[in-house]
């Protein structure tokens, strides 16, 4: 993430070029805009959620590293362990996205959602890109317990952390890989010019070769963050499965409600950009590989536009 100095789309046809995503109002240093009308700075309500992420990252390490008592706070009330887990403190596979080690740590992970979060957010809408970081952060938790209480039960398992349950873990790296695992389905062929090597390589090749190297690392080379690069590869998988399914994250802040119903309880409409997402995943996988929901929508489609 480091060592990414600029991503180019050259001539080729991507979502930068379709109509709904070139008309969408964009804000923030995240989001991929700038200034407001007249030269003014965009209003917080228009920020992107990935605006929104890096600001709170960095405030919260600011936070920590101006008033290290409280600093001290945050780490004892949201970073995560296996152990924190089984005493059911579950807001922390939340809470220790948001904490960092050292300014490095932070600067690193937000240097990724800079580059990468933007076109994973206007690929899936404001919503559904905030519930896809946060499974992917969380998957790299999940991760992270199920590799130590395999080291913990002396299971001679590739993976197996042999770190204590009470070791803590935080970042944002987790969410962070899952989306670059993103970025390599929406864009594949956009170029990724890196700093050190310097040199430029396809989304698909940077991003697939970077979860290869932390498998490599967590499995066999066995290298000092082993705890690190399982939450890594947790959330890469994650992000593989539910970029590919976005249709599964629709739900995730609605506990009491269907979010694929208005408040009147009526069918909601399909909007433009979600059929052409469906468009175009036919035509890169073909028909076959809709999910019943995408097929709904379409029908859905058809429906009102007969109508």
């Amino acid at each position: 993430m480091g060592s990414v100095a600029s991503i180019g789309y050259g001539n080729r046809m991507g979502i930068y070029d379709r109509d709904y995503v070139r008309t969408e109002k964009r804000s923030g240093f995240g989001g991929g805009g700038g200034m407001g009308p007249a030269g003014r700075a965009p209003r917080f309500s228009a920020w992107s959620f990935n605006t929104w992420l890096i600001v709170v990252n960095f405030a919260v390490f600011a936070v920590g590293a101006l008033f290290p008592e409280v600093g001290k706070l945050l780490f004892a009330l949201g970073s995560f362990s296996t152990q924190r887990l089984f005493l059911l403190e579950v807001w922390r596979l939340v809470t220790f996205q948001f904490l960092h080690a050292n300014l490095m740590h932070v600067g690193f992970n937000m240097l990724g959602l800079y580059f990468f979060g933007s076109l994973v957010e206007q690929y899936l809408g404001k919503k559904r890109y905030a519930a896809f970081y946060l499974v992917c952060g969380l998957s790299g938790g999940v991760m992270y317990m199920l590799l130590n209480l395999v080291g913990l039960m002396g299971l001679p398992l590739p993976g197996a952390l042999t770190v204590r349950a009470t070791t803590p873990l935080v970042g944002a790296s987790a969410g962070v890989f899952g989306v670059i695992v993103a970025c390599a389905y929406i864009a594949p062929n956009a170029v990724v010019q890196l700093i050190f090597p310097p040199i430029p390589m396809k989304m698909r090749t940077f991003a697939y070769g970077y979860v290869a190297f932390v498998a490599l690392n967590l499995f066999f080379l066995r290298g000092p963050n082993q705890g690190g690069d399982a939450a890594h590869l947790g959330g890469a998988i994650a992000g593989y499965y539910f970029i590919r399914r976005p249709h599964l994250l629709r739900d995730f802040f609605d506990v009491f409600k269907n979010s694929n119903l208005p408040p009147d309880g009526r069918k909601r409409s399909v909007s433009e950009a979600e059929i052409d997402a469906i468009l175009d995943k036919i035509q890169r996988e073909g028909i076959h590989s809709l999910t019943p929901a995408e097929k709904k929508i379409l029908a859905q489609n058809t429906r009102d536009r007969r109508r």
